[in-house]
């Protein structure tokens, strides 16, 4: 995990991000010096962060990031979101950074990992059918798997499609990794009762997976973060992408949002990873804290609703019915008005007069800020007894239209002063 912040006002963007990452989920090794901070052209005012799995296919992101600089070169483009094509058709055409072996294999291990989900659902199922005294039949056990695999096929339909996920490409995707998807079903599921008819639709339900955003659940996806100026916007933009992969040469990604400064009076503020912290500065209250309040609060009104309605029952049926018909109706209205309010409250009291402070933030007090944001939720982890997996320096950069990427706080794995020719060689980025 890892702890990010975008901070952007007129003036600029200023992004923040920390060091740690963890390189064994088995063993939680964390080590405090990754770098997720990049300038991403020489010649533009253009940034990326990355966060979430830090490769691609086994390759690092820096080393991706840095490849593509090189090729940018000298190109400039007129928007943002130019920068974002240019790079999905970086990570298109590069077949030696991503070979065909590599995509294969990446595809293997993202159907297992769900074939196995499916696998242990099934397993805790019928675990809860013996704890009730239920023994199941090879026949009741083979309906329950068949009813399973419909369930799941049905909730990854109703996921998003990756972006550029055209029929003829699902099918390409389909003749080519068809031999894998059948590899897979047999290794995960060959004891478990299987008729044809779910075996076709395990092959569709990978399908579906390998085409969707539901992947993203897996916690293997990448986040891309874009920042900065095209040659024709005068205020910030920040583009966010999840990449999920890479089958037949082709990314599965997906955009997942942007955002945009319009004026000189606004500000935005885009925390990433891990976001509690900033929320609960920017809000006022714990997200998590703030769900459960709404939840509790829901379930009070229908409780209660509930002991009046039963009190009148006992006395008077029919007005007890027309009453639990009036409270069905309209409670559902009075609980968003008053989360409404409670909203508007967070939003006057807290958000809006930060936001109103960060509009006019000069460029100095912009990077101060985001990485501030980054120390709250280091400082939260340190003193919890959770993993510190926000941690180590903090890299910080401003990017501004007329002084383009400036670096105002930035770690090195090795002594600058050892290393004369390589400061020479890299002054300026």
């Amino acid at each position: 995990m890892t702890a990010e912040i975008a901070v952007l006002n007129g003036a600029g963007v200023a992004l923040a991000a920390d060091s740690a990452v963890t390189v064994s989920r088995e063993a939680s090794k964390i080590y405090l010096s990754a770098d997720k901070l990049f300038q991403f052209s020489l010649n533009a005012p253009v940034a990326a962060m990355i966060y979430g799995n830090a490769t691609l296919l086994g390759v690092p992101w820096e080393t991706i990031i840095k490849c593509y600089r090189a090729k940018l070169g000298q190109r400039t483009f007129a928007r943002l979101e130019d920068y974002q094509r240019d790079f999905v058709r970086f990570l298109k055409s590069d077949k030696k950074m991503f070979p065909a072996r590599l995509q294969a294999e990446d595809i293997e291990i993202s159907i297992v990992g769900f074939y196995a989900h499916i696998r242990n659902e099934f397993m805790k199922n019928v675990a809860e059918a013996h704890a009730q005294g239920q023994q199941l039949t090879a026949i009741q056990n083979k309906r329950m798997f068949t009813s399973l695999v419909k369930d799941e096929l049905e909730k990854s339909k109703k996921w998003p499609s990756l972006d550029e996920m055209s029929p003829k490409r699902i099918q390409e995707m389909r003749k080519r990794y068809t031999r894998t998807i059948r590899k897979c079903r047999a290794d995960i599921f060959e004891e478990l009762p299987i008729s044809q008819d779910t075996g076709r639709r395990l092959v569709d339900l990978a399908m579906e997976v390998l085409t969707r955003r539901r992947l993203l659940q897996g916690g293997t996806s990448s986040g891309v973060v874009i920042a900065g100026f095209g040659d024709e916007e005068h205020f910030p933009r920040l583009i966010r992408m999840q990449v999920l992969g890479i089958a037949i040469d082709l990314p599965l990604y997906f955009v997942e949002g942007h955002v945009a400064v319009e004026t000189g009076r606004e500000a935005v503020v885009v925390p990433l990873a891990q976001k509690e912290m900033v929320e609960t500065f920017m809000e006022g209250i714990d997200p998590k804290l703030r769900e459960m309040i709404e939840t509790s609060t829901g379930r009070l009104f229908t409780q209660m609703s509930s002991i009046i309605i039963d009190e009148l029952k006992a006395k008077h049926p029919k007005e007890a019915v027309a009453l639990k018909r009036k409270v069905s109706a309209g409670l559902d209205a009075l609980l968003a008005a008053l989360y409404t309010e409670w909203t508007s409250f967070r939003r006057k009291g807290y958000t809006s007069p930060v936001m109103q402070m960060v509009a006019s933030l000069p460029k100095d007090e912009l990077g101060a800020m985001a990485e501030s944001l980054v120390n709250l939720t280091r400082f939260k982890r340190r003193i919890s007894n959770e993993q510190e997996t926000v941690g180590g320096p903090i890299d910080v950069a401003v990017i501004t239209k007329g002084d383009g990427f400036v670096w105002t706080k930035r770690k090195h794995y090795f002594a600058p002063e050892l290393n004369p020719r390589y400061m020479a060689r890299v002054i300026g980025r």
